[in-house]
């Protein structure tokens, strides 16, 4: 298995002819109640947007409706009028973290998509098309409002120092590793490079995908803070019916 980098995405924008489309879509999981880190380079690499309409949409995790107008910031910069836009659907989120609960996702989010979503989608794009096509559709400006479940926390949007402050930090375990440059295949941001063994170089979204894929299980997280956090939530969720 090989992901994408940032790097093919930057390239893949670079050579990309915006002009040749009305409308652009972006789509984005939600990385701790905040879109992924390099999603904004992604953005900083777009091209003026001024003649395009747009919309988006989150494909799991939480505050959603943060994420997006946190994405809408940097976009009405661009000059991309956002039309529409989806923050209630529910995706498989995975993390490291979770494997701390037995299990490999979060349990409110197993089992989605499912049918009823899924046809929530295709109504979804029908009303896209008729929305792009038609001069007189407004912008879409409510991503993020009082009544949101999140709003309580009072989280637009988190300051960037928030990840490395807040999760944990990687350690190798050198008698366990082979060398074999699965972690640094996996990073999407190529963080990791192997001098002999894997050192991380710079700041990174923290996905762990590296921690995940490793054949060996070489890199030790402590994950006790925020499993802790996190069965707090979960056992409020549980108590109010969202699980």
């Amino acid at each position: 298995m090989q992901f994408v980098k940032l790097e093919d995405d930057l390239e893949l924008i670079e050579n990309l002819n915006f002009k040749n489309y009305d409308l652009i879509g972006i789509g984005t999981p939600v990385y701790y109640f905040f879109p992924p880190y390099h999603l904004f380079e992604v953005f900083k690499a777009f091209k003026d947007l001024n003649h395009a309409k747009g919309f988006l949409f989150c494909t799991s995790g939480g505050n959603p409706g943060a994420a997006l107008f946190k994405i809408k910031q940097v976009l009405d910069k661009k000059g991309l009028r956002i039309i529409e836009g989806y923050d209630r659907w529910i995706g498989l989120d995975q993390h490291r973290c979770y494997m701390h609960f037995e299990q490999s996702a979060l349990p409110r989010s197993i089992g989605h998509p499912n049918e009823k979503e899924l046809a929530e989608a295709r109504e979804f794009g029908r009303n896209l098309i008729a929305k792009a096509l038609d001069p007189n559709t407004p912008e879409k400006v409510d991503f993020w409002t009082k009544d949101n479940d999140w709003a309580k926390f009072g989280w637009k949007g988190r300051t960037e120092p928030f990840m490395e402050l807040w999760f944990p930090d990687f350690h190798l375990n050198q008698e366990k590793c082979t060398q074999c440059v699965q972690c640094a295949s996996f990073c999407p941001v190529d963080a990791i490079t192997l001098d002999p063994y894997p050192i991380w170089v710079k700041e990174c979204d923290r996905c762990y995908l590296c921690d995940l894929y490793c054949p060996e299980q070489v890199i030790e997280c402590d994950w006790s803070k925020q499993t802790a956090f996190m069965e707090k939530i979960l056992k409020d969720a549980t108590k109010r019916g969202r699980i």
